[in-house]
């Protein structure tokens, strides 16, 4: 990953204190939280919705289950620091919209650009969102002016590009999840279309929250399946209310642009990704549900029926309930671990992780476990194998770990560390042949290596 402002305000927190203090990561996450929910509603206000609105979306915004990732874990910064970044960029974008492009309009906006970017990757996504707001308000910027800003933002968003590549080694730049690395683009649009459905339940009723999302309980590639069906529904939805919002309540159509725009980065559809479904990842996306709030939520020149209120207020006051059990979840690793297989159940991964915890913790028999049910669940993620057939091979039990490693190696035959594990294991079973025939197999990858491992299994 390449997120210099976040990392550098990560060596802030720890240069200031002079060691790592929880309570100074907790607070700075705070105060950006707070920031980002009175830069919502004044955007909200900005943008064209009357005040009781943005207030009511900020307040929904404020409450919302799925912030309780990004706030209570660290590494959620990076989306307050992108958040904040593209709302400020959304605002000084409206006021040269209203009032005039003045000097300041574009160094504000390459700023906001930088530090979208330096803070999280879906920053780069910043100039699709600023050209979705010049279509979509009825306040514009002069075409010419309008063209001349997103053309200069758009490439200062390519040479980051270039310079991320060029630090990481890739576009992509995150070592992306062994079994979306795989997929072709068609099978990563219909994993898009699978995720879609959990999606936007998330965003509108985030009752039930994971720390781990995916197979089998998501769908990865093909076949074709129920959710991909919801998934084209929900497409079709968005876009027929992108068009049917656009000239009767324009800034509901932004927030849906907002919504697909901010989403699609993490949607594996451009790029495999790391994660194929996470709280912290719609927090971009909520920004948007926001401006769609206050969008439809009637203004001071509309009398609003008085039992609206009722269900608004009731919807908060279950998001905030929501969110205080959730925070419970995070107050220490062993319950924050232990949620894990308890709120997915049908999650690989979430068996993988609490096996690692578990290892780390030095409870053996439980990680063994765990990883085991991880595999029976979901068998195409060798990193599972490896970390179970690294315990096993720790334990002496290398005649066990060899089908697990071999598993994993013909799911991803390129992973160095659990070949060469394989080829140990092999070695201690007394199959010099089976080794050899592993490291010949690591050598024509470009692996060489395994030439020490190859003459070991000769010799004996």
């Amino acid at each position: 990953l390449w997120r210099p402002l976040t990392l550098s305000l990560f060596g802030l927190q720890i240069a200031i204190p002079g060691d790592v203090v929880p309570a100074v990561f907790h607070t700075v996450s705070l105060a950006l939280y707070v920031l980002t929910v009175a830069m919502v509603v004044r955007c909200c206000t900005r943008l064209g919705a009357g005040p009781s609105a943005a207030l009511v979306a900020g307040l929904l915004f404020a409450v919302h289950p799925l912030h309780v990732e990004v706030v209570a874990s660290v590494v959620g910064q990076a989306e307050l620091l992108t958040a904040i970044a593209m709302i400020g960029a959304a605002m000084t974008w409206h006021r040269a919209a209203t009032t005039g492009s003045g000097p300041t309009t574009l160094p504000l906006l390459l700023l906001a650009q930088a530090a979208a970017i330096g803070a999280k990757e879906q920053g780069f996504v910043l100039p699709v969102l600023l050209l979705g707001q010049h279509l979509l308000l009825p306040r514009r910027l002069e075409s010419r002016r309008a063209a001349s800003l997103l053309l200069t933002v758009g490439l200062f968003a390519l040479l980051l590009l270039v310079t991320r590549a060029l630090v990481t080694g890739s576009v992509a730049g995150e070592t992306p999840l062994p079994y979306l690395a795989d997929l072709s683009l068609r099978e990563r649009w219909l994993t898009a279309l699978g995720v879609l459905p959990e999606a936007v339940r998330l965003l509108l009723l985030p009752l039930h929250l994971q720390g781990e999302y995916g197979p089998p309980a998501l769908p990865v590639g093909s076949p074709w399946g129920l959710r991909h069906g919801l998934g084209v529904v929900v497409l079709a939805l968005a876009v027929l209310g992108l068009i049917r919002w656009w000239r009767r309540r324009p800034l509901a159509a932004l927030g849906l642009w907002w919504i697909a725009v901010t989403w699609l980065p993490a949607s594996s559809i451009l790029a495999p990704t790391g994660a194929l479904m996470a709280d912290r990842l719609l927090f971009l996306p909520t920004i948007g549900l926001a401006l769609v709030v206050a969008a439809i939520f009637p203004t001071r020149d509309v009398t609003a029926p008085k039992w609206l209120l009722v269900p608004v207020v009731g919807l908060m006051v279950v998001f905030a309930a929501r969110t205080v059990m959730r925070i419970a979840d995070w107050r220490s690793p062993s319950v924050f671990y232990q949620r894990l297989t308890i709120d997915a159940p049908r999650v690989s991964r979430a068996w993988y992780v609490r096996g690692l915890h578990e290892r780390d913790a030095g409870d053996l028999a439980a990680s063994e476990a765990h990883m085991r049910q991880s595999l029976a669940l979901w068998d195409r993620e060798p990193v599972v194998q490896e970390a179970l057939g690294q315990l096993l091979r720790a334990a002496g039990r290398c005649d066990e770990a060899v089908p697990i490693l071999r598993d994993g190696l013909s799911h991803e035959p390129t992973r160095t560390q659990l070949r060469a594990k394989l080829g140990e294991c092999l070695l201690a079973t007394g199959d010099s042949a089976g080794a050899a025939e592993t490291a010949r197999e690591g050598i024509a990858l470009g692996q060489e290596g395994f030439s020490a491992l190859l003459r070991r299994a000769g010799s004996n």
